[in-house]
């Protein structure tokens, strides 16, 4: 038994020693398998968001890569071959784009994941009135991040096609911004891309603003009372009864819309079928409203909070006054706060222009309206509505520019501030005869 034993190790030794030998063999025969290592994609974490129309160069560093060739996939279809891509995208959505590099007897891959939003969305728009007898209104567009602004959006996407002589104002609703100059038809565009839509017949008087009520209606305020328009067809109805003359701003609060008429007051419709309400107290500025249903308007040195339920004013006593702009309307300096019970006016001359000053009023608060909340620099002053409360980012959305008569309206600053601290943001000049109107938001 034991011979038996010490013969079966020794065959079991000379297996072991065979198995080793070719191992040995095999490892020699077998070429070494070496990675291409992406050792910087060019783009951190792989991520990123752009607008349509923009492009992005996807330049990934490689190593350890002899002889390399490369493929690239957008959403799994083939899109290149060559080290770097170019991605342009035509149209929104989220977009997978896959690289591959092969080297030898190898290979690697990296994935990017990019969102590409519709070109006008990440941003705000301001409705510029025109220089008037040398160019119509038109759309500056700034995108957020960065330091300039895209000028004229609208007549660079609607080729030969005009706004009026002075575009006054703009507001959105349910992805579709709506454009009033004082001459010429109402436009609706869609918001995303600033794609003409249609556009009303000419008013029958002068239009100043645009309210829309719901889905299918918005009111159309003119110098000769406010008319209906249906958003479907953009078709201008009958005149509202009981509302002469010349109307300014107007804004939906609950089951009213509140209608700024410069000879009756602040007329009060029923949003169900417009029919009068009420009339209350006259206003020259105005109107905006607070996250707990105020609505404010103001006259000399009187700003009213306006309940937007029982209707009833309540007077605030101004240290200064404040002045509209019936003369040559516009959508007047003041606006609210959506995530406190804080309104912003400014103080101006009696043309309601050359303001520098704006303060910011917290219902209880007299001291708040002792100093300004935000001055502009020397060598600017507020033109046209002249700020807004962009309630995307909690921000205060100004337009100025250089004091003065002729060259100097050449000379543009917009400025962006902390609506909280009333910390500069930005401060961004850019030069051109706009005559900003008024920054409309796309929230």
């Amino acid at each position: 038994m034991r011979r038996f034993t010490c013969h079966l190790q020794q065959l079991f030794l000379l297996a072991a020693a065979a198995l080793l030998t070719f191992s040995a063999c095999q490892k020699d025969n077998v070429a070494e398998v070496v990675i291409p290592v992406i050792s910087n994609p060019g783009l951190k974490d792989g991520k990123d968001t752009i607008a349509v129309g923009d492009t992005r160069v996807l330049r990934p560093q490689l190593t350890n890569a002899k002889e390399p060739t490369f493929l690239w996939l957008v959403n799994g279809v083939v899109a290149g071959t060559d080290s770097t891509y170019t991605f342009k995208p035509t149209a929104s959505g989220n977009y997978t784009i896959s690289f591959k590099v092969s080297a030898g007897n190898s290979l690697n891959s990296y994935f990017y994941q990019i969102r590409v939003i519709d070109k006008y969305d990440n941003g705000f728009f301001i409705v510029n009135e025109g220089w008037f007898g040398h160019s119509n209104g038109d759309v500056n567009f700034y995108r957020y991040g960065e330091d300039t602004l895209y000028q004229n959006v609208y007549s660079r996407e609607n080729p030969g096609k005009t706004l009026g002589t002075t575009a006054e104002y703009g507001v959105i609703f349910n992805n579709r911004i709506y454009l009033v100059s004082k001459d010429a038809p109402m436009v609706a565009a869609d918001a995303h891309s600033m794609k003409e839509l249609g556009r009303t017949a000419q008013p029958p008087a002068t239009a100043n603003a645009f309210c829309p009520v719901n889905n299918s209606t918005g009111l159309l305020s003119t110098t000769d009372g406010v008319y209906p328009v249906d958003l479907g067809s953009l078709a201008i109805g009958a005149k509202i009864a009981g509302i002469t003359g010349q109307v300014g701003g107007m804004l939906k609060a609950g089951n009213y819309v509140f209608v700024m008429s410069e000879s009756a007051g602040i007329v009060v419709l029923n949003a169900s079928d417009f029919s009068i309400a009420a009339t209350l107290v006259k206003a020259d500025i105005g109107l905006a409203a607070t996250p707990d249903g105020t609505v404010w308007a103001g006259q000399g040195q009187n700003l009213y909070a306006i309940n937007s339920t029982t209707l009833a004013v309540n007077t605030i006593a101004l240290p200064f006054p404040v002045y509209g702009a019936w003369g040559a309307w516009n959508g007047t300096m003041i606006t609210a706060s959506t995530i406190e019970n804080a309104v912003f006016i400014a103080k101006t001359n009696d043309w309601g222009i050359n303001g520098k000053e704006i303060y910011k009023y917290q219902p209880g608060n007299a001291a708040s309206l002792q100093t300004p909340f935000v001055t502009l620099p020397a060598d600017r002053e507020l033109y046209g509505a002249g700020f807004r409360y962009n309630p995307g980012n909690n921000t205060l959305v100004a337009t100025g520019v250089e004091p003065g008569y002729g060259t100097h309206f050449e000379k543009n600053t917009l400025f962006i501030y902390n609506a909280t601290s009333g910390a500069v943001v930005k401060s961004i000049p850019y030069t051109g005869y706009f005559f900003p109107a008024i920054p409309v938001f796309n929230n």
